[in-house]
């Protein structure tokens, strides 16, 4: 047997919890496997006096082994956006060639699954890019798509943020008005559709969107009240995006949203409360808040970056569409406004800063960026967990929350 990597002296950062325990992996499959077979067979090739099973043994030195890190929202990186159209045949090989590279480089920063986000756009950037960033992937050398992220445009002008107002619109011919704006085959290439309940149609939309848990439904970018957001979630809603942002206020009398994610048994079974984004990078949402939220509901709280395009780049004002954009650190803001941008934060970042503000341990920190939105995504077979059959996409950290490495399918990339 070849291609065995034996994981020793390491714990797992697994379901909340950190356990001592080696880990085994099949480079061939890029999967992980189940080691007491293997140490089975050893024995077993030793007393017939055979060839023992091929394995390398990696001592880890008492580090830490994670799932790989899942972002299901994240707008671009390294310079490229991914709402973006093509002028001619060039730049979309241009496109194709950038998003190689981009999701190349995402490994380096633990990141091996994500949702390429396209915000509100007319319908020939989702025509032009669905395709591409959409198409589903299982990558030995490079971040994966799980699925396009559909942020808009069917959501509210009162809650547009940096989204292009021209380009908002309703669901006035229900799931058609879909398909207008996406195109014919957007279920094939869609992973989480975020809406605004109260938009004309939307909530007689829900049911089909979400059909066959093919496209998970998310709340966001909306006006919606209490019992709005619970309506949704009854016709199908299981998300809500960046919790806290583009979203009325909790009041005392109509918690609005932000309270569905603790809301009590009688209101919302335990098991239909949404997962719910948190961009944790100090800027996006109070500490307090993040603080609050997470202990709201930690089984459900998904760590995302928010990320621009300008993620990895330099300060300064940069063009997206008709707007500009002012990076200023990890501080993205339309220029001259105080309107935030996104994010350039990387997703190890929003980890540690959680475990920061909230005082938890670093294995509670990281399932909300490995088996939550595994969980919500209806992955979890396959990725976001140390289990055998799942991929071996894993990120090798200290105890103090540092990559050291990661593997993509078995692959060592770090």
């Amino acid at each position: 047997m070849i291609g065995i990597i034996h994981f020793t002296n390491c714990y797992l950062a697994d379901n909340s919890q950190l356990v001592k325990k080696d880990l085994y992996i099949d480079t061939k499959q890029g999967i992980i496997i189940d080691g007491s077979s293997i140490e089975k067979e050893n024995n077993e090739c030793k007393e017939g006096n055979q060839s023992e099973a091929k394995v390398e043994v990696i001592d880890l030195d008492g580090n830490l082994i994670s799932p790989g890190f899942i972002d299901i929202q994240i707008n671009g990186c390294f310079g490229l956006d991914y709402s973006t159209t093509f002028e001619d045949s060039q730049s979309k090989a241009n496109f194709v060639l950038h998003y190689t590279e981009s999701m190349e480089k995402l490994l380096n920063h633990g990141v091996t699954s994500v949702c390429p986000t396209v915000t509100s756009s007319f319908s020939n950037v989702y025509n032009d890019v669905m395709m591409i960033i959409g198409l589903k992937t299982r990558s030995s050398t490079k971040t994966d798509s799980l699925g396009v992220h559909l942020e808009g445009p069917f959501i509210s002008p009162l809650k547009k943020g940096c989204h292009p107002p021209e380009t908002l619109t309703t669901m006035e011919n229900g799931y058609q008005s879909l398909i207008d704006i996406y195109g014919e085959e957007f279920e094939k290439y869609t992973a989480i559709l975020t809406a605004a309940p109260e938009v004309d149609n939307c909530l007689e939309v829900i049911p089909e969107i979400t059909k066959d848990n093919k496209i998970a439904f998310s709340i966001g970018h909306t006006m919606s009240d209490f019992e709005t957001g619970l309506q949704s979630i009854k016709n199908g809603a299981s998300m809500i995006t960046h919790l806290y942002n583009a979203m009325p206020s909790l009041n005392a009398r109509n918690p609005g949203v932000i309270g569905l994610t603790n809301t009590t048994q009688d209101i919302l079974p335990s098991e239909k409360i949404p997962y719910y984004g948190l961009v944790s990078d100090g800027i996006h949402v109070h500490p307090t808040n993040i603080k609050s939220s997470y202990f709201a509901n930690p089984g459900k709280t998904i760590l995302v970056t928010d990320a621009m395009y300008l993620i990895g780049l330099e300060d300064g004002i940069y063009k997206r569409g008709n707007q500009e954009i002012e990076k200023n650190g990890n501080l993205l803001h339309l220029k001259d406004t105080k309107t935030i941008a996104g994010s350039a934060t990387h997703l190890i970042d929003c980890v540690n800063n959680l475990i920061k503000w909230t005082g938890i341990s670093i294995e509670k920190a990281l399932a909300t960026v490995t088996n939550n939105p595994a969980m919500s995504l209806n992955i979890s077979k396959r990725k976001g967990f140390l289990k055998t059959g799942c991929d071996a996409d894993l990120v090798i950290l200290t105890p103090q929350g540092e990559i050291k490495r990661v593997y993509k399918l078995g692959n060592r990339i770090v």
